[in-house]
This record gives structure tokens, sequence and C-alpha cells, in this order.
């Protein structure tokens, strides 16, 4: 029974020092790891108003009538130009105080517009100043363009790692490399408005917003871990 448990023993060490076949491959040794980058601009061929009506009112349902009436308003002005498309936000009350007594109600709902045509954008936001607030205007590159855009820029990076990996490589005196891991970004904001230089046609006069949309810089990165082999 003893010489049954030790030759046990010996069989559990030697099972725990055995590796398996293609451990010695996978391990990390060898590695380099490194990003490339490739940018463009694109123009900006879309963009978007936030627009906001409010009203205050001592009586919460007539606040809400008021606000109704304006966006109503402001929906017929938007019909009439079918390049443009709206959307109605939702709509919120909120009691405001003076110190610990409710003084009246605030009513607030927004618009949001877009259009790839910019001037008639600027054009029909100047018309709603009239009787909406302008919150913000931002310029970005429509969802076809990016796509167009991101294309190529997936190519001239990729085609940088190439050069890179091969560069590496060649003065590592390698033989070749494998890629253990590969990863692409692709990155690119909006251009905004200040909303003082939106401030313009308040009440009077329907001028349209002087805006210029400008370019957005779409930038594709691909971020490398490639293994030398010798």
């Amino acid at each position: 029974m003893e010489r049954r448990w030790q030759l046990f023993l010996i069989l559990i060490l030697l099972g725990g020092m055995v590796t398996p076949c293609g451990a010695a491959d996978s391990a990390d040794y060898n590695q380099v790891e490194f990003s490339v980058q490739a940018e463009m601009e694109l123009p900006n061929d879309l963009a978007e108003a936030v627009l906001t009506a409010q009203v205050e009112n001592a009586d919460p349902s007539r606040a809400a009538a008021e606000i109704n009436k304006t966006m109503a308003w402001a929906l017929n002005l938007v019909r009439g130009d079918d390049d443009i498309t709206a959307n109605s936000g939702a709509y919120q009350t909120y009691p405001v105080y003076d110190k610990t007594r409710l003084d009246h109600w605030r009513a607030v709902q927004t618009l949001v517009l877009r259009s790839k045509r910019i001037e008639s954008l600027n054009g029909l936001v100047g018309k709603l100043q009239q009787r909406l607030q302008v919150r913000n205007m931002r310029f970005t590159v429509s969802s076809e363009q990016r796509r167009t855009g991101d294309t190529q820029l997936i190519d001239q990076a990729l085609e940088r790692f190439k050069t890179r990996a091969l560069r590496i490589q060649e003065r590592l005196g390698a033989k070749g490399y494998k890629i253990v891991n590969l990863k692409v970004d692709t990155s690119g904001s909006p251009v905004p408005i200040p909303v003082e230089r939106l401030a313009v046609a308040r009440i009077e006069s329907a001028a349209p917003v002087a805006s210029e949309a400008g370019t957005s810089r779409r930038t594709v990165t691909v971020h490398a871990v490639i293994q030398m082999r010798f």
C-alpha cells in the first residue's frame, strides 16, 4: 500500500512538470507594439441646429398651450422646405421658486433641424429665431461621405502599418513577423458654432444665420502588436 502511494505521488509531480506542446509557441517574446495614423480633412456637408421654445407662466397649462402654439408655428415653417428634417424633443415643465415659494412655471421644448443644404438651414434658423432660441449649431460630415473617407484612410493606415512592420523586421534582422493583435480606430468630431455668433435676427429680422460649414478632420489609427521570427 505504501509503495502504491509513492508511485501515485511521483506521477503527480511528473504531471505538474509537463508543458503542453503548443505553449512555447504562444509565449510573449520578441513582440513589438506600435501605432500608425492616417488623417484627412473632409468638408462638412451636414448641419444640425438645436432650438428651444421657452415659456414662463403662473399657470402650467397656459405655459403648455403657448409652447404647443409656438412649436406648431415652427413646424409649419419647416414643412415648407423638403430639404430639412425636423424632430421635436420632449416637453418639460418645472417649477421656478422665489426662495422657498413657488413663483411660476417654466415650460421648454426642443426642436432639432438637420439638412445637407446648409444655406437653406441657415435661412430657416434666422426665421425661427423670431420665436425660438438657438441653443447650438454644429456642422459635421454625413454618414455617406464619412464611410467613403474612412475607407480611404483605413487603406492608407494599413499600408503604413505594413511599411513600419517591415522596417522593424529589417532593422532587427528578423526573418519575418506575424500579427499578434491588430486594432483599427476611427475618430472625428463635429464643428460647433458658438451661440453668440448665432444670436442674430432675433425678433424684427428673418436674416439668415451667418456661419460657415468648414471641415472636419478624420483620423484612422492602427494599433498593432507583432512578433518577430528569427
